[in-house]
C-alpha cells in the first residue's frame, strides 16, 4: 500500500517544484498544455502547503492550508477557469503522449472541482483536520532535503499556527460519519503523543530554545486534545452515511480510471474472482498440507539480537531484492533511483495502516528517499520474541512484502515516475497503476524464479490476490450502501483468515478512500492486458524486461491510457 496523505481531492493535490521547469519543445498546442500544467501546479501550491511539503516544494513550509468556504470557492473558480482554457487547446494537433497529458490534466481538474464542491470527504470530515494538523509537522520532519536547522525553523512556525488551523474545524461539521469521528479522535490523541516526542527531540537538540519549544508544542498539543474533546459532541450520533453512492462511484470509474464498466459489473467481477481464487487457495493448501512440514530451523539465536538488527535485516532484504531484479533482467534500475529505507510505522498512522506500507519521496524533493513502513517492534525482546523474529529473518520471511513495497514494486515504479520529463505525468498518483503494478510484481517475480518455486510462497501470492478480490467486494458494497462498516468487517472476518484488529484497520481506511481498495487486482489485470497487447505489437522483439521498462516509463497514470496508446486508441 502506498501511503499518500489521506486527502480529499483523490490524492491529486500537488506542489510546485521551486527549481525552474524546462519545457520540451513542441507544437503551439503542446506549449499551451505545458503552461496550463504549470498553472495547475501553482494553484495547488497555494491551496495546500502541507501536501506541497510532501511533494518536495518547500516555499510554503511555514503555513497550514485555508479550508474556509471563501478560500475553497475561490479555488474552485480558478480550477474551472483553467479547465475552460484547457478545452481551447487544439487537442487534435497534440502528439500521442501530449494527448495523454491533456486527458490527465482534464481529469485532475474535473476531479478537484467535484471533490471541493461536493465531496463529503472535504465538507464534513474531521479526519481531514486531524491528519493535516499532524502531517504539517511530520512532512517536514521526514523531508530528506532539509537540514535539521531548516526543519526546526519551519516546524516551529507551523506548530505555532496549528491551534488556529484547528479552529476552522469547529464551525465546519454538521453530521460527520461516526467512523470518521472515531478515527479523527484517535488520531488527535496519538498525534498529541507524537508532538510531545518532537518537542522533546528539539528541546534536546536546541537546549537554548527549550522554553520556546515547550510553549509552542504545549499549545499545539492542547489544541489537538481540545479538538478531541470537541469531537465528543458527535460520538453519540450516527452521523450521515460515508458511502458515495452508485452514481458517484461510476463517475469516478470513468473520470479517474478511464474504464468502461460500472460499479455493478465491477462487484460481479470481484465476486467471480474471489470465488476462483478461494478455490485455488484451498486446492493448493491441500497440496501443501500433504508435504513434509516446513523445516524448523535448529539454529543458534544470539542474545544480542535486537530491534535494530530486525530493521537491518529489512534493509538487507530490500537491497538483496533490488540486486536480483537488476541481475536477472526483470527491469532496469537506473542510478538516479534513490534509497528505500525501512522505518517503524508512526503511532498516529497505525489506525489506518494494519500491515506494511510505503511512503514515497515527493517528486520535487532534491534527495529521493522512500520510506518502507513496518509494524512497530517491541522495545525489548524476550526469549520467545527474539527467537521468533530471528527465525523469521533467517528464513527471509519479508521477501513478498519487499517485492510489493520496494523492488520492483512501489519504490522502483514511483522513483521512475518522479523522474518523468512531463510535469503533468510527474504529479500523477493513480492508484490503479501504482497498486496494480505492485500486485502484478508479486506473481511475476514468483514466475521469474525469485522464490525458487516454493509452493508455500505461491500460496502467499494466491492469498494476496484473494485478499485483493475481497477488497473489490467490500469497496463496492461499502460505497454503494450495501454494507455498513460493521457488516464489511463481519464479511471479511467470515471469508478471510485475518486478525480482527487488522480487518478493522483495513475497513476504516476503505471508508476514507472510495475506489482505491479495488485498484489492486483490477490494476494487475489491466497491466496483464497491456503486456499481452505489447507482446503482440513487438512480435519477435518482445521480452519481459522490455515490457517492464516500457510500462515503468509512462509514470503513475491509469493503465487504460497505456493500453489505448499501444493500440492507437487515444483520440
Amino acid at each position: 500500500m502506498i501511503l499518500n496523505r489521506p486527502f480529499i481531492i483523490a490524492a491529486l493535490l500537488i506542489g510546485l517544484c521551486s527549481s525552474p521547469i524546462i519545457l520540451a519543445q513542441g507544437s503551439k498546442a503542446e506549449e499551451q498544455l505545458q503552461k496550463l500544467g504549470q498553472e495547475y501546479v501553482q494553484l495547488q501550491l497555494t491551496w495546500d502547503p502541507v501536501h506541497a511539503t510532501y511533494m518536495g516544494e518547500h516555499d510554503g513550509d511555514k503555513e497550514y492550508p485555508d479550508f474556509s468556504n471563501r478560500s475553497t470557492d475561490r479555488t474552485v473558480r480558478e480550477l474551472k477557469s483553467l479547465r475552460g482554457k484547457l478545452h481551447k487547446v487544439d487537442e487534435a494537433s497534440l502528439s500521442t503522449d501530449a494527448q495523454i497529458d491533456y486527458l490527465l490534466l482534464e481529469s485532475n481538474l474535473t476531479e478537484d472541482i467535484e471533490s471541493l464542491s461536493k465531496s463529503l470527504l472535504f465538507k464534513d470530515n474531521p479526519k481531514l483536520f486531524s491528519s493535516t494538523a499532524i502531517d504539517g509537522v511530520y512532512s517536514l520532519l521526514i523531508s530528506p532535503s532539509l537540514t535539521d536547522e531548516e526543519k526546526f525553523d519551519r516546524i516551529m512556525a507551523r506548530v505555532k499556527k496549528l491551534p488556529s488551523f484547528l479552529e476552522q474545524a469547529r464551525k465546519r461539521f454538521k453530521e460527520p460519519p461516526a467512523i470518521w469521528v472515531l478515527l479523527a479522535a484517535q488520531e488527535a490523541e496519538t498525534g498529541s503523543d507524537f508532538l510531545n516526542d518532537v518537542a522533546a527531540h528539539f528541546s534536546e537538540l536546541y537546549p537554548d530554545k527549550q522554553e520556546e519549544v515547550e510553549s509552542a508544542f504545549s499549545d499545539a498539543t492542547n489544541a489537538l486534545l481540545d479538538f478531541q474533546d470537541f469531537l465528543g459532541n458527535f460520538r453519540d450520533r450516527a452521523g450521515q452515511p460515508f458511502a458515495i453512492g452508485r452514481a458517484e462511484y461510476n463517475r469516478r470509474l470513468k473520470q479517474v480510471y478511464f474504464v468502461d464498466f460500472d460499479v455493478d459489473s465491477l462487484q460481479k467481477l470481484g465476486e467471480a474472482l474471489f470465488e476462483d481464487l478461494d478455490q485455488r487457495y484451498d486446492s493448493l493448501s491441500n497440496v501443501i498440507s500433504a508435504l513434509p512440514p516446513d523445516r524448523d530451523y535448529d539454529i543458534f539465536v544470539p542474545k544480542s539480537f535486537n530491534r535494530q538488527d530486525i530493521l537491518d535485516y529489512f534493509q538487507w532484504e530490500i537491497n538483496k531484492t533490488r540486486d536480483w531484479v537488476k541481475d536477472h533482467d526483470f527491469a532496469t534500475i537506473p542510478p538516479e533511483v534513490g534509497k528505500c529505507v525501512p522505518v517503524e510505522t508512526p503511532k498516529f498512522l497505525r489506525n489506518i495502516i494494519g500491515g506494511v506500507a510505503y511512503q514515497p519521496a515527493g517528486p520535487f524533493e532534491t534527495r529521493q528517499i522512500g520510506r518502507f513502513y513496518v509494524q512497530p517492534l517491541p522495545d525489548s525482546l524476550d526469549d520467545a520474541d527474539r527467537s521468533a523474529f530471528f527465525r523469521y529473518c533467517y528464513k527471509r520471511g519479508f521477501r513478498t512484502s519487499v517485492v510489493h513495497e520496494a523492488y520492483p514494486g512501489h519504490h522502483l515504479q514511483l522513483q521512475l515516475a518522479n523522474n518523468h520529463p512531463s510535469l503533468i505525468r510527474r504529479i500523477q498518483q493513480n492508484s490503479m497503476m501504482a497498486e496494480g503494478w505492485a500486485l502484478y510484481c508479486e506473481e511475476a517475480m514468483f514466475k521469474a524464479g525469485f522464490y525458487e518455486d516454493d509452493p508455500r510462497i505461491q500460496l502467499k501470492v494466491i492469498a494476496g490476490q484473494r485478499f485483493r478480490a475481497a477488497r473489490i467486494i467490500v469497496d463496492t458494497k461499502l460505497q454503494t450502501g450495501q454494507f455498513t462498516y460493521q457488516q464489511a468487517i463481519d464479511w471479511m472476518m467470515e471469508n478471510l483468515n485475518m486478525p480482527m484488529d487488522f480487518v478493522e484497520t483495513e475497513v476504516s481506511r476503505y471508508t476514507l478512500t472510495p475506489l482505491q481498495p479495488m485498484t489492486y487486482l483490477i490494476g494487475k489485470l489491466e497491466i496483464e492486458q497491456i503486456r499481452d497487447a505489447f507482446a503482440r505489437k513487438m512480435g519477435a522483439d518482445y521480452s519481459l524486461k522490455r515490457f517492464h521498462d516500457m510500462i515503468l516509463s509512462e509514470g503513475t497514470i491509469p493503465p487504460m491510457l497505456i493500453y489505448r496508446k499501444i493500440n492507437q486508441q487515444i483520440l
